[in-house]
């Protein structure tokens, strides 16, 4: 499975001006979205296309990952960003917000 915009993720991280370092701090993030993917089996446009799956997915990440750092949801939380230009909300927002699909 591989991410199916990845030239395109790419340059939305690039042109990115949270993130320095941009070289390195891209292709980490690159790194880590196909560690996503792996993961759990699904494209990140699978992922991001779904509230519900994107929580899970994030929920998942704390479960399975060394994610101490956060680095992993941070990779999809970006790419969620750059397919559907919105951020989406913490995870405690998220439950608050959405008892009624989760």
């Amino acid at each position: 499975m591989s991410i199916l915009d990845e030239t395109g993720f790419e340059l939305f991280l690039i042109e990115d001006e949270g993130i320095d370092s941009k070289s390195k701090a891209v292709a980490s993030r690159m790194s880590r979205a196909r560690a996503v993917e792996k993961e759990f089996d699904m494209s990140l446009d699978s992922i991001v296309q779904s509230e519900v799956t994107m929580y899970n997915t994030l929920v998942g990440i704390n479960r399975k990952m060394a994610n101490g750092s956060g680095a992993y949801s941070n990779a999809l939380r970006k790419y969620y960003i750059f397919k559907n230009n919105c951020v989406f909300p913490k995870l405690d927002h998220f439950e608050r917000d959405n008892r009624h699909l989760i």
